[in-house]
């Protein structure tokens, strides 16, 4: 029993920080500081989750990657987007699917597919550059934004790149060190960039990475390892 009111505890705190976090601060502030059937304890627990860095970071970012999280990607893209047209530079997104992943999860189990995970979060990290962004869009799914890329052109070198970070052996430190391999179908779209008076719509973030996912299953269906360019 005191188990089972531990974890509904603290499932009912995570909810309190998302609703505080996720909130019209301001507004929500002055509702309850005016309304009389708030005690002064519930108006100071809000403020602190309100202003929780941490509590920030854990709605923000994937609990096992510490990558962002859809909702926090979606949110960035559709800024980076909004201030492409008066830059010069390439913003293309970079849809990865692992390869293999499954058939390691189900041989090793779920501890093991989760160290896998990690370590290819970490290898997608170091693979790219600081400005690009990182989320782990679900599973073994991940969505890589390439921000102020010089030329197409280097947009493929990049993508590679991560396809070369995800394919060296995966080595872990277990008590009998186990080595494994995986690959990565790879999916690319690259944002249409439109003159600075032009009055058509720009193309929004979830369709960018919609492109990006379908151009993916194209390198599966050629073979996986890969990287395919959306049309």
């Amino acid at each position: 029993m005191p188990a089972q009111l531990a974890e509904q505890f603290k499932s009912l705190f995570t909810q309190l920080q998302k609703l505080a976090q996720e909130a019209n601060h301001q507004d929500v502030l002055a509702q309850m500081n005016s309304d009389p059937q708030f005690t002064y304890l519930q108006r100071h627990i809000f403020q602190e989750l309100m202003h929780d860095q941490s509590a920030q970071f854990s709605i923000s970012h994937d609990d096992l990657t510490g990558l962002l999280v859809r909702s926090s990607l979606v949110e960035r893209l559709d800024q980076a987007l909004e201030g492409l047209r008066d830059q010069t530079s390439v913003l293309a997104v970079c849809f990865v699917d692992l390869d293999g992943f499954k058939a390691i999860n189900d041989q090793y189990g779920h501890a093991i597919g989760d160290q896998v995970l990690s370590l290819i979060s970490s290898r997608l990290q170091d693979s790219i550059r600081s400005g690009d962004l990182l989320c782990r869009w679900g599973g073994d799914e991940f969505v890589v934004v390439l921000q102020n890329v010089d030329r197409h052109q280097s947009v493929e070198g990049l993508a590679n790149r991560i396809l070369s970070a995800i394919s060296n052996p995966l080595r872990l430190s277990l008590d009998e060190p186990l080595t494994l391999f995986l690959g990565a179908s790879i999916g690319v779209s690259v944002a249409p960039k439109l003159p600075l008076n032009a009055s058509q719509q720009k193309i929004n973030a979830l369709t960018l990475i919609e492109l990006a996912d379908q151009a993916m299953y194209s390198a599966k269906r050629a073979g996986k390892s890969r990287v395919a360019f959306a049309a």
